[in-house]
Parts: structure tokens; sequence; C-alpha cells
């Protein structure tokens, strides 16, 4: 599922603003999220978040679902809409992605779908520092 696009302009307590896009996955319901900061005191984390109406700042539990191909935790709050992390792509970084696999097959930690193993291992040459 691709990320949704959502981007809207927040002012920061500094004067400045910030452009939080939402990290759900496209069509949730609800508001939209950006994760902004963990809060190690309770084992959540604060998110902004937005709807035509408005926004505002919200400690929210992590969720705790574990999932996806290598196990990983799902970096999202609980009970968030839509899909877990691991099943949202980020479109932009996904297209960089697969032009570095493309550009650098060799570079590539395992094989998949369409993608070649890694190649022949390299000594390290002068150009590597």
């Amino acid at each position: 599922m691709l990320q949704c696009t959502a981007v809207t302009a927040v002012r920061t307590p500094h004067g400045g603003f910030g452009h939080p896009m939402c990290e759900l996955g496209e069509e949730h319901e609800g508001e939209h999220a950006e994760f902004c900061w963990d809060d190690d005191a309770t084992g959540g984390a604060v998110w902004f978040r937005w709807s035509a109406l408005g926004g505002r700042f919200v400690l929210l539990p992590a969720c705790e679902v574990t999932g996806g191909a290598y196990g990983d935790a799902c970096t999202l709050f609980r009970n968030h809409p839509a899909a877990h992390a691991w099943n949202v792509v980020d479109p932009t970084l996904e297209a960089v992605r697969q032009e570095l696999e493309r550009q650098f097959p060799e570079l590539l930690r395992e094989p998949g779908p369409g993608r070649p193993g890694p190649g022949p291992e390299r000594e390290p040459g002068p150009e590597w520092g």
C-alpha cells in the first residue's frame, strides 16, 4: 500500500514553519498523522494529528504488532487506521531504492523477485579510502 500524500503547514514554537507529512497508508480513515519524537517515560510517542479543521500534538502508545517479512515492529501508534508500517511504502523512497538497486546490484542484501543476488565480494580498492 502506498503512503498517504497529505501534507500541511504548522507554526513551530520558535516562530518558523514545519510541514508534517502523513505516515499512514493511503485512503486511511480519520486524521492524518506524523511521528514527532519518542516519549521514553511512557513508552509511547508524540504525534502530530491533523484534518481540514486543524491539528494538535498528541501522546499515543506504540502499536504492539510485529510482522512483515522480518518480524519488524510496527512503527505507528496503537489502533492506527489502515496498514501496519511494514506494508506502507513511501513512493519517493521506493523510487530511490529501485534506482539504487538498478545501478548497484552488488549492494543487494538478498535476492528477491526481479532482483539478482549479491555480486561477488570485492576487495577494497583505493577508492574506498
